[in-house]
């Protein structure tokens, strides 16, 4: 499959900025928070506005929604999985479970009943997290908040855990391992358990950090970078992975004109059809139109 021209990807809500997470409601908003600890809000003819100045010292990373309309996001500053209204009104949903204190938390995922799976970097924080990019420790985990507080470890041992998905089949969760450039699977079996850590797509060209699925099953996943030294070294590319786990480069901004660190990705806009991207080192999200449909996540159902 080719790679997707560069002239087709579209600068959209310019002005929203350092955005790492993404997330589109079914009106065709679309909210990320930045790096300054703004929750952002763009009308879906691209005009930024300020929805909430999080509370001091967050950080927001991905961002998700429930059914409410809230947004769900991870928040590095304060270590947690927080919830935050359209009024501006925040709260916290966890710190830890189990024995896993969200110290790192990447990105959460609803499944079709409502239990939210989130993943934790690493047991480090974000001021200590870097050299794990390039010496790949199994700090990681998966957790899952459930709706009746019977909440659970999913796994551990993970490598640099980032980015998590559920398939169109709801039978799995996918989780991005940043520092081994691959995509594990593990299953969701019906009695509720889980099954072990199964490597799905791997040898990605750089680190991937975000993902999401089309109606077919195909993901999309985001590669900002390379680990090197310490720092990232940005690449700016969007990778196909088939049903087999076999992927193709498909968007490729190497000068990142449009993309710049793109980190997470969700679909939205009529009929699914719009893949829009978050900008982690740019002032702006970005999307492109596809001839697939995006797989509706939670809020969008």
């Amino acid at each position: 499959m080719a790679t997707i021209p560069l002239r087709e990807a579209e600068i959209f809500g310019q002005g929203a900025r350092q955005a790492e997470g993404v997330v589109i409601d079914k009106d065709g908003f679309v909210y990320g928070g930045g790096r300054n600890g703004m929750m952002y809000k763009v009308s879906p003819d691209g005009q930024v506005s300020e929805l909430v100045k999080l509370p001091a010292g967050s950080i927001p990373n991905g961002v998700t929604m429930d059914k409410n309309g809230d947004l769900i996001y991870c928040d590095l500053g304060k270590q947690a999985v927080m919830r935050v209204t359209q009024s501006g009104q925040v709260s916290m949903i966890a710190d830890q479970v189990g024995d896993v204190k969200l110290t790192l938390p990447n990105f959460a995922t609803y499944d079709a009943d409502g239990n939210l799976y989130v993943s934790n970097t690493s047991t480090a924080d974000i001021n200590t997290v870097l050299p794990e990019l390039s010496n790949p420790v199994p700090n990681g985990a998966l957790v899952c908040i459930r709706p009746n507080g019977k909440n659970v470890v999913v796994a551990k041992g993970m490598y640099a855990a980032n980015g998590t998905a559920i398939p169109p089949q709801e039978d799995a969760v996918f989780v991005l391992e940043s520092s081994r450039d691959d995509c594990l699977r593990i299953a969701i079996k019906k009695d509720g358990t889980f099954g072990q850590l199964e490597v799905y797509a791997k040898n990605f060209p750089s680190l991937p950090d975000g993902m999401a699925f089309d109606t077919a099953g195909v993901l999309y996943v985001t590669l900002p970078g390379r680990a090197k030294d310490g720092a990232l070294a940005l690449t700016n590319q969007i990778i196909r992975v088939d049903t087999n786990g076999e992927w193709t480069l498909r968007i490729d901004d190497p000068e990142g004109q449009k993309l710049v660190a793109p980190t997470n990705c969700a679909f939205g806009g009529p009929g699914l059809q719009d893949l829009y991207f978050a900008n982690l080192e740019g002032e702006h999200f970005s999307r492109i139109h596809t001839q697939v449909k995006g797989h509706p996540l939670y809020h969008q159902r």
